[in-house]
Parts: C-alpha cells; sequence; structure tokens
C-alpha cells in the first residue's frame, strides 16, 4: 500500500518520493521525504501498518473519521506527518504558528471558518505589523490545508494583512567612498581585510557570512564561482569579478578559508567605520547596494534578482521598486516602430 522511490528532480537531496493510501480516507497521496533510505523505508512500514491494520478493523476507522479534532489534536498528527518531509527549522516555524492560534483558539477544527481567521489576524496586528502578520498567516495555512485534505474541515479563506512598502536603504558611491576613507582608524593589517571583504560584499551581492566565512572547498576560482552553504539558496552560485578573484588570491595560503576572522569581527569594525563617517549603516546593506547599482546601471529586474540569488522576481521588486526605471514609455514607442508597416 505504500513505496518509495529516489526523487531525482528535487534540488535537495537524498529526496525519497513516497506513495502511499491514506490509512483514514483511502486516498492516494503522495510525499517527498528528505531524509535517508532507511529513514524513509520505515516512514513507508509504519504509513502500510497502520493501513493494514484499520482494514481489519473497518469499524473503528469509520470512528477515527467521525471524531471531531481540536487544533491541539491536529497539530500532533500535523507535525508527524511533516517529519521527514520539511527542514527542522521550517517544522518549527509552522510548530510555533500553530502553538500561537492555538492560544487563540483550541477548539474543532471543523468550526474554523474566515470569520474566525479574520479575528485572529486582527488580534495579530495588534502587536506586530503586516509582515509578521503575515508570515504567522501563512504558515497557518499550511497547517489548515493539512486538516482540509484529511476532511476534518472545509478549508476558509485567509485574507493577508497590508503590508507597509519596504524602505531599502542603500549607499551612494560618495558614501561608499567616504566608508573607505575613514577605514584609516583601524590599524594596517585589519584595514587591509576589512576593505577587501566591503569590496567582495560590494562586487557579489552575497550576504556577509558567504564571504567572511567562506571555505576554499566552496571557491572555485577558475569558474569564478563560489557555492555558499546556505539552507535558502542550496546549489545557487555566487559569481566573482577579476577583481574579486584577485583579492582571494592574496589569500590563498590561509586555511580553511581566505579569512581568519568571523562575522562578529567584520561587523564591529564595520560599524567602527560607519560610526567615524557617521553614516547610518549595516553590514547588509552592501548587498542592498549591490543590487541598487546595478538596476541604475540598467541591469534588467530579472538578472539582478537571479544574481543576488533572491527565491523569485517577487521579492526583488519588493526590495527595489522605487528605484525601478519606468520604461513603458518607451516601450509604447518601439511597439510603434514595429507596426509602422502595418497600419
Amino acid at each position: 500500500m505504500a513505496t518509495i522511490n529516489l526523487y531525482k528532480k528535487s534540488k535537495r537531496q537524498p529526496c525519497y518520493r513516497l506513495s502511499y493510501k491514506d490509512p483514514q480516507t483511502g486516498i492516494w497521496r503522495n510525499k517527498h521525504l528528505h531524509c535517508s533510505r532507511d529513514q524513509a523505508e520505515q516512514i513507508r512500514k509504519d504509513i502500510e501498518a497502520e493501513f493494514t491494520w484499520l482494514d481489519n478493523h473497518p469499524e473503528l476507522r469509520e470512528g477515527q473519521l467521525a471524531v471531531a479534532r481540536t487544533v491541539p489534536e491536529a497539530k500532533k498528527e500535523f507535525k508527524a506527518a511533516k517529519q521527514g518531509t520539511v527542514q527542522p527549522s521550517t517544522s518549527d516555524r509552522y510548530m510555533v504558528a500553530i502553538t500561537n492560534f492555538a492560544d487563540f483558539y483550541s477548539g474543532e477544527i471543523r468550526k474554523i471558518d474566515r470569520q474566525l481567521i479574520d479575528r485572529y489576524r486582527s488580534k495579530l496586528l495588534e502587536d506586530r505589523k503586516g509582515r509578521g502578520t503575515n508570515a504567522e498567516l501563512r504558515n497557518l495555512k499550511v497547517f489548515l490545508r493539512y486538516c482540509a485534505e484529511n476532511d476534518w474541515m472545509t478549508m476558509p479563506r485567509i485574507t493577508m494583512a497590508k503590508e507597509i512598502p519596504i524602505k531599502v536603504r542603500w549607499l551612494s558611491k560618495d558614501q561608499v567612498k567616504e566608508l573607505k576613507q575613514k577605514a584609516s582608524i583601524l590599524p594596517e593589517d585589519e584595514r587591509a581585510i576589512v576593505l577587501d571583504i566591503f569590496a567582495l560584499l560590494l562586487q557579489t551581492g552575497a550576504r556577509a557570512n558567504e564571504i567572511v566565512e567562506v571555505k576554499w572547498k566552496q571557491i572555485n576560482l577558475n569558474r569564478k564561482q563560489i557555492k555558499p552553504e546556505d539552507k535558502g539558496n542550496t546549489g545557487k552560485a555566487i559569481y566573482l569579478t577579476k577583481k574579486s578573484v584577485s583579492i582571494l588570491k592574496k589569500y590563498k595560503d590561509n586555511t580553511p578559508g581566505p579569512f581568519k576572522v568571523n562575522f562578529d569581527w567584520f561587523d564591529w569594525r564595520y560599524r567602527k567605520i560607519a560610526d567615524k563617517a557617521k553614516i547610518v549603516t549595516s553590514v547588509h546593506d552592501l548587498r542592498r547596494t549591490c543590487g541598487a547599482w546595478l538596476i541604475q546601471g540598467g541591469t534588467d529586474i530579472y538578472q539582478v534578482s537571479k544574481y543576488l540569488r533572491h527565491s523569485s522576481v517577487t521579492v526583488t521588486e519588493k526590495y527595489y521598486v522605487d528605484i525601478l526605471p519606468s520604461e513603458l514609455s518607451g516601450i509604447a514607442e518601439k511597439m510603434s516602430r514595429q507596426m509602422a508597416n502595418i497600419l
């Protein structure tokens, strides 16, 4: 009643596709298990054993289907169902969202409707902003969809809160020059390292820890790439310029990575320089500055999204919408020229 096969299309490996007949509903379902073969096989056996037992006791299956589950009860089953199918950090976020919701409403799942969700959204907005509220609602939505798929409830419509547009802070070229000049307050040996990391972050648009704590095994100077070990962008390379390659080569004798410092070391010195220059900025602003300069230079928003390794172009647009060039009039002119010989 259940089978597992290696799923090669997933970027996260190992990955096994579990096909099984739901013990409660008898409906065939599929899951992707990101775990070892032995763990996947154990999950398969557990599901098959449950189905076999309930198949021999149909009266118990009917009784279970008739039970009205409460939020805490459904939470336990949801947690078990997600075991091995999502990363532990993702599962933790789900559990936090469900726990918060259970503090607001712990009654029967089948009684959850749109009005209840609207009241919960209003409750969340009392002590958090739109973005935080929506993050909570998205995690809760995964749980409610699971409940609906198991016929415990009718999936309610979830309306997201209105988010305040994100104001991105990025540096001008004059500010970058000022920061480089103020680096003179650092000892000479520290100044050289800080300025090299500073230049790498501006050119690559990488997150600070991806450069400061990078290891040589992640770097391919011939291909001018770095493969970061981060959970969000697995497999997406950071691309290096010729200058970036030359900077890294200066530290080729260091092990296990080019820089024998950590993020806190660089962050403290960056803030010290920023205070001296009287510029309000953080290390992450260097990544934002890279994206802003690319857009201002005429680089297509989709290419900027790929270069910064955002999860989608929507994320990029959200951060840089205020500086995106408006080319709609230019597009209209191009269309006019295309149609000149036709109309």
